[in-house]
């Protein structure tokens, strides 16, 4: 590792002590005191220092305590952690620069000090001391001795996660106050709502729903005219207008979106309780006279495909949840390009990410945070 400094985050920092991903058989505090770590400790995700319940023996005497870790030693002062009283159990002071300061907590005591740098391993060195942190995914200049392989796996993976997301979202419309069929009929509305209000109108078209689900209507066309009167006069509703396409106006995705509602309200429940009630979505389609293309086909998976995972697991139905998994793995769609535009700076053929939702989720839950620490490319680069 270059003795200049760490080239990348406090997350970094941490995942390479939490891994061990250095040399720990002859670590010297910054004092001379030899060092051994028995434990690292737990991360704590919450208030206080990095890490809980460490144990280590400096110069032949067991700690048992917190390790808290810095890029620079000045980091202790400017994060007022000497006037908090949380980290007067604070064994060790983990830096990475090669003058550290000591430091003192709120009790007085003197955590030692280690200066990680010199004992980080060679194979994570040499990555990060070629990180750019100009680019907005920073492992784009390293992956060119990577194999693509990984990073389809890191994709396929995000891919997966992002069905139990999208799970986890229809489960946030879901009352258990109501019968099972009801409530899961109608966080299926709210979702499918939520999804025709992107962008820009997704609350607005949450409310519209819920207001609608308070009603009683005859026919389609009562509901239609229910669902006008309400959006358009009811002052507490408004609409964004902002950048939208015509295709994107209220008034065409309500339409589209009462027009679902009506054939998730009148298709008999038992019909959603078959391995192939995803079908069901495509006739739906078909009735409305729209195509399952384009923003239609996005809901299919990221809607209508968690809600019948959901159900699955509602009704213990291994074959609704295999059916699901099934049509989730070979789902693929064109995203639009502006969202994986940060993809072209990869040396990664662009098939690998253009279709697969996960690939969204890869860039919000991974890429733009920066965890880096959790993605398969970089424990892969480090391994290599």
């Amino acid at each position: 590792m270059s003795k200049k400094s760490f080239p990348y985050s406090e997350h970094i920092l941490q995942w390479v002590w939490n891994e061990l991903l250095f040399d720990t058989t002859s670590l010297t505090t910054e004092c001379g005191k030899s060092l051994r770590i028995l434990n690292q400790g737990i991360l704590n995700r919450s208030d206080g220092p990095d890490f809980k319940s460490s144990r280590l023996l400096i110069d032949g005497m067991e700690w048992h305590g917190s390790v808290e870790l810095h890029l620079i030693s000045s980091g202790w002062v400017s994060h007022n952690h000497h006037t908090d009283r949380n980290y007067n159990n604070v064994v060790l002071h983990v830096v990475a620069e090669n003058s550290p300061r000591k430091v003192h907590t709120l009790s007085g005591s003197a955590p030692f000090t280690l200066n990680i740098l010199p004992y980080i391993h060679s194979g994570l060195a040499s990555f990060l001391s070629n990180f750019d942190r100009s680019r907005s995914l920073p492992c784009s200049g390293n992956l060119t001795f990577l194999s693509q392989e990984i990073f389809q796996e890191q994709i396929e993976r995000s891919h997966q996660e992002y069905l139990s997301k999208k799970v986890d979202d229809f489960l946030c419309f879901f009352s258990p106050s109501i019968s099972q069929s009801l409530a899961w009929k109608n966080a299926l509305i709210l979702s499918i709502f939520d999804g025709l209000g992107i962008s820009g109108n997704r609350h607005q078209m949450r409310e519209l729903a819920s207001t609608l689900l308070t009603k009683k209507y005859e026919s389609l066309a009562q509901l239609k005219s229910e669902a006008t009167n309400i959006a358009f006069e009811n002052p507490d509703i408004k609409w964004n207008y902002k950048g939208l396409r015509p295709h994107s106006h209220p008034s065409k995705r309500i339409n589209t979106a009462i027009e679902f509602f009506h054939f998730v309200k009148s298709t008999p429940f038992e019909h959603f309780l078959t391995p192939e009630s995803h079908k069901i979505w495509f006739k739906w389609c078909g009735n409305i006279g729209i195509q399952n293309a384009g923003l239609p086909k996005i809901l299919y998976a990221t809607v209508f495909l968690p809600s019948l995972y959901f159900l699955g697991k509602l009704f213990q139905s291994e074959k609704i949840i295999d059916s699901v998994k099934n049509e989730w793995n070979l789902f693929s769609a064109p995203i639009p390009k502006i969202l994986l535009s940060e993809f072209t700076q990869l040396n990664i053929s662009p098939s690998v990410y253009q279709k697969k939702l996960g690939s969204v989720h890869q860039l919000r839950e991974y890429c733009k945070p920066k965890k880096c620490s959790e993605c398969l490319v970089l424990k892969k680069a480090i391994s290599s």
